[in-house]
């Protein structure tokens, strides 16, 4: 692949002056001389946190320095000892294009993959696989497993069988019908992660890893071996008959993807499969273990890949980076076992632009319109820290620099909307956990200043500080709800009640806290209706799923609106959405000025003494009104669609003018708006 380097510049500074001696005969000839040879100053190249590795040896040593210290049972205590794992918010308010909506997305020009998308005319619908039917969160699964224990049920999955394929449905949104009209088959050994269209394109992207990158999982060295991550593109421009037009085979298991314009993004990890290797070795296996290590070769490490079926040489040496060790901000542990890679797609052209790839550890991936950012939680010091590695998102990838942060970000389910870059800045929520103290978290924004020039990010603010040194959350509060918009910031903490911060950063080098309010429960999810509105999707205090309208026009005065506890009118025992912990789940439509649209997914537990206990999937519709006038709006429910429970746990929506679809799994649903009591299905 092309490497990408800095300009170098070498501006050339002639200091040339002259003097012209004054005196008799008696003066000494030096007397007012001046070297006229000409200075030069050369700009030295722009040297960040991170280097280009520069022979094999580099990723050798990398690597094999990672093999040697990180072991399997190493690596899955500090697993259990950190929060779940995955792969920010932008001032996008709504997810509709013209008069149907989309995949709710962090920033509007940046799509994400998902497993079902709209172009408005077809619906596209990835099956499931073995346990996509489980939560994103690990807190979420225990949850679930105990309420089906409670009800006598198991949490295995049915085991899938028959023919797996993409369905392509075609959409009649008059009458909220729609029908399928051709299917795309697919290997059975693979999981579709999720899927783009593009104008006459489809993208899938599977994986041969049920667990994708999820909580302890994403720490485990072995568990990124012998996977493959398969991008196919395929024509759609006759629907009926989709053909293949691009396929693109990877060695590592597949952890996120973005796309912007013409370009997919896919990220991957891969550890290299050494035969014989032991990853908890005894005192025998060791030495066996550092036999291997020092015939090790870059072949053994870098990732195959194939186009179309045919090996090509896609990662040259270059393209890798690793940390300057003389680089007084790099961690004091370096090297990695496990790589993350980096692939820039051109959907024009079908073809691989570019390749990076990363030789240190990963704990999470943010994209913003702008870039991609590696977010590495080092424990290595008594206080964690979090260093921060930008790549541009181009078609080259090229490195923007690095920047550090105390306290810990990790990134999964909706993490990334702790960390959001705007006008130059980054802004970064981090975590401390101390569970040996009165006071077991503490919870800090930092504020980073984006240098590329010095391929670096210059940290300009800290809150809470020596000048303002409130902090966010009561002692023991955990961080709950975070979203930036703007030149504002909300964050939920919980432990009891659920206070909501407002904080304004309108000046960067001094971020305030400018307003809190105390309610009941909690919100995981916030959506910035307006500047002056915020809507919170969370439980209330005995664990349903509850709604609540916060005004904010005044940052210093934050109130609520009301909330609403989704199945408290027919006695729920539980609730969970899918919503509160993935955005994809949730659907909102900006109508006009006075007037927005919304969906939500609920599966929920029902007792009555007539029916006994029931458990129901249910999509509900509201309406947000008086918009314009924050202290007079409010949420109205319009209606629902209502199906027994499923344990495909996938939940989509979407609207197209009074047209609403529900997708559960893989079967689809429909009514029109307001009149939900007349709902078509499954199809």
């Amino acid at each position: 692949m092309r490497a990408y380097y800095p300009t170098v510049l070498l501006p050339m500074v002639a200091s040339i002056t002259l003097s012209c001696g004054g005196g008799g005969g008696g003066s000494d000839n030096n007397a007012g001389y001046t070297n006229n040879d000409p200075v030069v100053t050369e700009t030295p190249v722009p040297r960040g946190m991170l280097i280009r590795a520069e022979t094999d040896s580099d990723i050798i040593n990398s690597v094999r320095q990672g093999l040697t210290t990180i072991t399997e049972a190493n690596a899955a205590e500090r697993a259990l000892s950190q929060p779940s794992i995955e792969v920010a918010a932008s001032d996008s308010l709504a997810t509709s294009s013209g008069n149907y909506t989309t995949t709710y997305t962090l920033e509007k020009n940046v799509d994400e993959h998902d497993y079902v998308k709209y172009d408005g005319d077809h619906m596209f619908i990835a099956p499931s696989k073995s346990m996509d039917c489980c939560f994103i969160m690990e807190d979420a699964i225990v949850e679930e497993e105990d309420r089906v224990a409670s009800s006598g049920l198991s949490l295995l999955p049915p085991t899938q069988t028959g023919e797996r394929t993409i369905r392509i449905l075609k959409t009649e949104p008059v009458s909220a019908s729609i029908a399928q009209v051709s299917a795309i088959e697919l290997d059975t050994q693979h999981t579709v992660e999720g899927l783009y269209v593009s104008g006459s394109q489809l993208v899938a992207i599977s994986s041969s890893g049920w667990w994708g990158s999820y909580g302890s999982e994403f720490l485990r060295v072995s568990r990124w071996r012998e996977q493959t991550t398969v991008l196919d593109i395929y024509d759609i421009s006759d629907i009926g008959n989709p053909s293949s037009q691009f396929n693109i085979e990877v060695e590592g298991g597949f952890v996120s993807s973005r796309r912007k314009d013409n370009i997919i993004y896919f990220m991957t990890r891969h550890s290299p499969s050494i035969k014989g290797f032991e990853y908890s070795p005894t005192a025998e296996q060791q030495t066996e273990n550092e036999q291997l290590l020092s015939s090790l070769t870059v072949a053994e490490i870098l990732p195959k890949i194939s186009v179309g079926g045919e090996l090509i040489e896609a990662i040259g040496v270059q393209d890798c980076f690793l940390f300057d060790q003389d680089n007084e901000q790099a961690p004091t542990e370096i090297g990695y076992p496990t790589l993350t890679i980096m692939f820039a797609i051109d959907l024009e052209s079908s073809s691989l632009s570019s390749v990076r790839c990363y030789l240190e550890s990963t704990n999470g991936i943010y994209v913003s319109e702008n870039a991609i950012y590696l977010a590495q939680v080092d424990t290595s010091s008594t206080k964690s820290k979090t260093i921060l590695h930008g790549y541009e998102l181009s078609s080259d990838l090229s490195y923007l620099g690095s920047g550090v942060v105390e306290g810990a970000l990790y990134l999964d389910g909706n993490r990334d909307f702790r960390i959001n870059e705007y006008r130059g800045y980054l802004r970064v929520v981090t975590t401390d956990r101390d569970f040996t103290s009165d006071d077991r978290f503490d919870h800090r924004l930092s504020t980073l200043k984006l240098n590329e020039q010095e391929l670096r990010m210059d940290l300009i603010s800290t809150l809470p500080n020596e000048n303002r040194p409130q902090e966010i959350g009561k002692p023991n509060e955990d961080l709950y709800g975070v979203r930036f918009f703007g030149n504002t910031l909300y964050l939920v903490t919980f432990e009891r009640i659920d206070p909501l911060y407002v904080v304004d950063l309108s000046v960067p080098s001094d971020p305030v806290i400018a307003g809190e309010l105390t309610v009941t429960g909690f919100s995981d999810f916030l959506h910035p209706v307006s500047e002056k509105l915020l809507l919170g999707l969370g439980q209330d205090e005995s664990g349903l799923v509850k709604l609540e309208l916060f005004d904010v026009g005044q940052m210093n005065m934050p109130s609520s609106l009301g909330a609403m506890v989704l199945g408290s009118d027919e006695n729920a025992r539980w609730s969970y959405s899918e919503a509160r912990y993935n955005r994809h789940a949730f659907t909102y439509q900006q109508i006009n000025d006075d007037l927005d649209r919304f969906l939500v997914p609920v599966s929920m537990g029902l007792y009555s003494d007539e029916s006994g206990y029931q458990n129901k999937d249910r999509l509900y519709m509201f309406e947000l009104r008086n918009k314009s006038m924050s202290n007079l709006a409010s949420i109205f429910e319009v209606g629902r669609i209502t199906m027994q429970s499923s344990w495909d746990k996938r939940n989509r929506s979407f609207i197209h003018d009074d047209a609403v679809y529900y997708i559960n799994g893989t079967k689809v649903w429909s009514a029109l708006w307001g009149s939900a009591s007349e709902q078509s299905g499954p199809f």
